[in-house]
């Protein structure tokens, strides 16, 4: 086949496939439980703030800024942004990171996030919306089946800048599928559609990024190993009671104890890709004029 006839839209799409059958539960489902995310914990946050603290710096935000954070999980960015701009409009599928971050919002006096708990694909801009936003962005949350449709949506509702995070490489959450399915299903895991697609896909479209590569260090706090244990039982459908020794056996190796628990930490490589919307369409011309 002729490179420049690869369908990228419907190669993302087939990626997203064998990534679902292989997981055997969507990240919406898996994050609707409340116990499931409350990995996102304070003690999470705070390993994380170097990272979320660069992440920030490197996002055109001023405090006239209207921002649109598309599957912001417990807030992790968006309650420090909240802090820096006019307003943070957040759309997160999952009843758990929405209870995780309301509660964040409790405690620190947060009223300027308007969380909207639907998936991207299903909220309706001239309905939910408020467009246009200054920055649009959507942090390692690209679980859409149909990236193209979900970014011409994003484009919709821009005036400023896109801006998304994506997996390059096999992320270390990976790590343990990729090692224990082959011995668990007599089968590869398959992960989900890397940067490589996504920048063929913006390619098709006419949308030119720039792309920054990071590395970060990722860590995931359990109480016990019983926690960490349950945590990944419900990430991944497909585990039975019959597979908890293996499972037990790879988490004792690969996590490390402290006075408060279990630490599962590794590796993650990312890519950043943002452009701007130059000036505005007659679709979002009516957008213009509402937020004006």
């Amino acid at each position: 086949m002729n490179y420049n006839e690869i369908n990228w839209n419907e190669a993302w799409k087939h990626e997203m496939d064998l990534w679902h059958n292989s997981s055997g539960k969507s990240c919406k489902d898996f994050w609707a439980d409340k116990k499931s995310a409350a990995v996102y914990s304070k003690k999470h946050i705070e390993h994380h703030q170097e990272r979320i603290d660069k992440t920030i710096k490197g996002l055109p935000l001023t405090p006239k800024s209207r921002v649109l954070d598309i599957g912001s999980g417990p807030g992790s960015l968006a309650l420090p942004m909240a802090g820096i701009v006019n307003s943070v409009t957040t759309i997160e599928p999952s009843a758990g990171m929405n209870a995780v971050m309301k509660n964040f919002m409790e405690e620190k006096g947060i009223e300027n996030i308007i969380p909207i708990e639907k998936t991207w694909e299903d909220v309706n801009p001239d309905m939910e919306l408020d467009p246009p936003y200054d920055l649009v962005m959507a942090s390692m949350s690209l679980g859409m089946n149909d990236i193209k449709a979900a970014i011409e949506k994003m484009n919709q509702v821009c005036s400023g800048v896109v801006v998304l995070f994506w997996h390059a490489g096999i992320p270390g959450w990976e790590d343990m599928p990729k090692a224990l399915w082959p011995r668990l299903f007599e089968k590869q895991y398959h992960g989900g559609p890397k940067s490589d697609i996504l920048f063929q896909v913006l390619y098709q479209m006419g949308i030119y990024p720039e792309v920054k590569v990071f590395s970060n260090h990722f860590h995931e706090f359990f109480p016990s190993m019983e926690d960490a244990i349950d945590f990944y039982c419900k990430r991944f459908d497909l585990i039975r009671t019959e597979h908890l020794p293996l499972l037990e056996s790879y988490l004792e190796e690969k996590c490390f104890k402290t006075e408060e628990g279990f630490v599962h930490g590794f590796e993650h490589v990312s890519m950043k890709f943002s452009w701007k919307i130059e000036g505005i369409s007659h679709e979002k011309a009516a957008y213009h004029k509402k937020a004006v």
